[in-house]
């Protein structure tokens, strides 16, 4: 007996841990990104909270109205942890633009929304077959869209947890048909008629939590009044289903009445304990409970019933409003093939099982009577519903109907078995603990493990990935500007002046210079050094001004592809000259331009000479060239020479990328007493080895003295 137990016991735990490691390591590991949300208000709104709760002012912890309570307090958990460790002297006190400071605040996220895919399992195993419960927590865990966004500090990653939860502890607390009726499931066993509070409460407490966080969680009011309907009925009146129809008729009466009572209690300490639970955890509703209720309406029905004020794109187009097809656009681009074939074949189980149902015998049907709706029913009920719901206001994101993809992963669970089971017993065998854990996990793992990080950009590759979304989505939430970012800090002169974007707040942590400004910069000639135009924004046309000139005037130096989708253009924008030129050095070089001061001659014997490179060409430079410059007077005598690499010590030629611009200031020594007259500047590229000079195309200088063959002269300047 005693064997038996603990065989049963790891047989359970086993796959529990493996679970909860699948769940929780992409979820933590969520890289460098940062997504434009992030950027632009939760990393403050953390900070913001937990400072107004330790200073005791509770009622500035009313920051939003969505309200995102628990996404802040998960948040300020680990910004705590994070201010303990630098206290110790174990990590250094750090703002938003360190990776490890953004992972504290992810983190505690993270593995919230970890466990709640470890803590659906369990009440999914009381509701589904246990093979359809493993098989949907496994989904569930790996889902690209589900971990990308339960890995950041946001709302819709948690609120799709709690809702699940809330709902899934909603319909275990009711006698309605358990797992004993999925297919595999051999003899239905009787189902004891008895509501089990303990899982009420948890649904209460997970409802409380899920209207803390954002406001669509209010689809749970009618669902879970549903779900509490057709138990409680079914409690009372399944006594009755037995009885002939005479006696049942004047048994309808009683029922009624009793359902009324049970129903209005059951669902009187459902809504006072969610209560409970919205009023305990937000400060802001210990000092000002109308004014915290205020915010949450004013955000639905304001924010939340008006047009993004950025607009929005579908099907090619930027719009205000997507339309109605748009979130089905969305759960086709956004599923897994697997989740897809799954729903197919729970679809088609479903219509057969109904058509069975009308051939059943004169029992069958009475016992009919009383409502049977199954979990599988409910939870696809509740994705129509949300779905609908989402579609009314025009502000529509893809995000926003994250909370049906746990949904559709179990009713896509409950098919794949059903798939299995018809393949043969070779596949039956590898759906049994523990082969089903190692074989689905390696798999999904797998698949996963390819997109990680950047989980973001996943779309479904059975109809076209990436290229297919960005003809219809809206894509790119700051993922890529990371690795822009990184590009630009390694060019020579990435740290010198402000690069240009349009989401400023996620690029300047990836900057060197951590220094961005507005796109519209690229109008003012001399100001920026580099332009970031982003996949989203050009979409929904934010700026096409600017995105026209850069378009049509440069090409990109660097395009950051993920997963085939061109997330971030980087452009240099070359710096004015003072003495356009536009020669040729070579096959491969070209002089655009230069400035030539000589003021400080007098006082410290310089010439400063600015000079403007381009590579030409689709490929990088082979060889590292020097430069020549000479300082001629008007006889042919040099006064004054330098050689050095054109674009400086740190840009040899060898590094130019095709579509970037080299300045460089070069001091040229002169003698300071140098007479007054008409001095010329020779600037010649030749190879290091053998002193060759490349080459040179351009307009030659009249009346220049001769400094040999392939110079160029540079118009004389008068020294006085």
């Amino acid at each position: 007996m005693s064997h038996n137990r603990n065989y049963h016991h790891h047989h359970r735990i086993i796959p529990t841990l493996l679970l909860f490691g699948l769940a929780l390591g992409p979820r933590v590991l969520a890289g460098h990104l940062v997504t434009v949300d992030e950027a632009y208000h939760w990393f403050e709104r953390v900070e913001r909270f937990l400072a107004y709760v330790q200073q005791g002012d509770y009622a500035h912890t009313n920051l939003i109205g969505h309200p995102g309570v628990t996404t802040m307090w998960l948040g300020s958990l680990g910004l705590l942890a994070h201010q303990k460790l630098a206290d110790l002297g174990w990590l250094a006190h750090a703002n938003a633009d360190s990776a490890l400071y953004r992972a504290f605040l992810r983190g505690p996220v993270a593995l919230a929304n970890a466990l709640s895919v470890v803590g659906a399992w369990v009440l999914l195993r009381r509701l589904l077959n246990p093979r359809v419960a493993l098989v949907a927590a496994l989904l569930w865990a790996t889902e690209p869209f589900l971990v990308a966004h339960s890995q950041l500090l946001h709302l819709d990653g948690l609120l799709t947890s709690l809702v699940l939860l809330a709902l899934l502890a909603a319909i275990a607390a009711f006698p309605l048909p358990e797992w004993s009726s999925e297919p595999g499931s051999g003899q239905r066993q009787p189902i004891p008629l008895r509501l089990r509070w303990g899982m009420l409460a948890g649904s209460a407490v997970a409802g409380g939590l899920s209207f803390l966080t954002k406001s669509p969680s209010v689809i749970l009011l009618p669902m879970v009044g549903l779900i509490a309907a057709v138990g409680v009925f079914r409690m009372a009146a399944e006594p009755q289903a037995q009885e002939e129809p005479q006696q049942e008729r004047r048994s309808r009466v009683r029922v009624l009445t009793q359902v009324a009572g049970r129903l209005g209690w059951v669902l009187l300490v459902w809504g006072g304990i969610a209560a409970a639970v919205w009023v305990a955890l937000w400060p802001a509703a210990w000092v000002d409970l109308p004014g915290a209720v205020r915010r949450v309406v004013l955000q639905v029905t304001y924010e939340g019933a008006s047009p993004h004020g950025w607009g929005n794109f579908f099907l090619g187009q930027a719009v205000d409003d997507p339309g109605p097809l748009f979130y089905p656009v969305v759960l086709a681009l956004r599923m897994t093939p697997w989740t897809m074939a799954g729903l197919a074949a729970a679809g088609a189980a479903g219509l057969v099982e109904a058509w069975r149902s009308r051939q059943g015998d004169q029992q069958q049907r009475r016992e009919t009577r009383v409502p049977r709706l199954s979990p599988l029913a409910l939870l696809a009920l509740y994705a129509l519903l949300f779905l609908a719901m989402m579609s009314l206001p025009p502000k529509k994101f893809d995000r926003y109907v994250l909370p049906v993809f746990p949904a559709l992963t179990i009713i896509a669970a409950s098919g794949l078995v059903r798939l299995a089971g018809l393949v043969g017993s070779g596949t039956s065998r590898l759906l049994r603990p523990p082969l089903m854990v190692a074989t689905a996990a390696v798999g999904l793992g797998g698949h996963l493990l390819w997109y990680h990080p950047y989980e973001l950009a996943y779309y479904n590759p059975l109809l076209g990935g990436g290229a297919t979304a960005v003809e219809a989505l809206p894509v790119g939430w700051g993922e890529g500007y990371e690795q822009a970012g990184v590009f630009i800090s390694a060019q020579p002169n990435g740290c010198e002046r402000p690069t240009a974007t349009w989401f400023a707040p996620v690029l300047y942590r990836f900057l060197c210079n951590h220094w961005v400004v507005p796109l519209d910069a690229v109008f003012e000639p001399g100001t920026v050094d580099y332009a970031v135009l982003y996949i989203d924004q050009i979409q929904r046309d934010n700026k096409p001004h600017a995105t026209a000139m850069l378009r049509t005037t440069l090409e990109p130096l660097h395009t950051v592809w993920i997963h085939g989708i061109p997330y971030a253009e980087v452009y240099q924008l070359p710096l004015p000259n003072a003495h356009r030129v536009d020669a040729d050095f070579g096959p491969a070089i070209r002089l655009r331009g230069y400035d030539l001061a000589t003021s400080a001659v007098r006082t410290s014997g310089v010439m400063t000479l600015t000079l403007q490179w381009e590579p030409q060409g689709p490929g990088t430079i082979a060889e590292d060239y020097q430069m020549l410059v000479h300082v001629l007077d008007a006889s042919g005598s040099r006064v004054g020479q330098i050689d050095v690499p054109p674009g400086g010590p740190r840009a040899p030629t060898s590094t130019w990328l095709p579509n970037s611009y080299i300045t460089w200031i070069h001091p040229v020594p002169v003698p300071p007493d140098l007479p007054a007259g008409s001095y010329y500047v020779a600037v010649g590229l030749y190879r290091p080895d053998d002193f060759a000079r490349l080459p040179v195309r351009g307009s030659p200088q009249p009346g220049s003295p001769n400094d040999g063959p392939n110079v160029l002269m540079l118009d004389p300047v008068t020294i006085r």
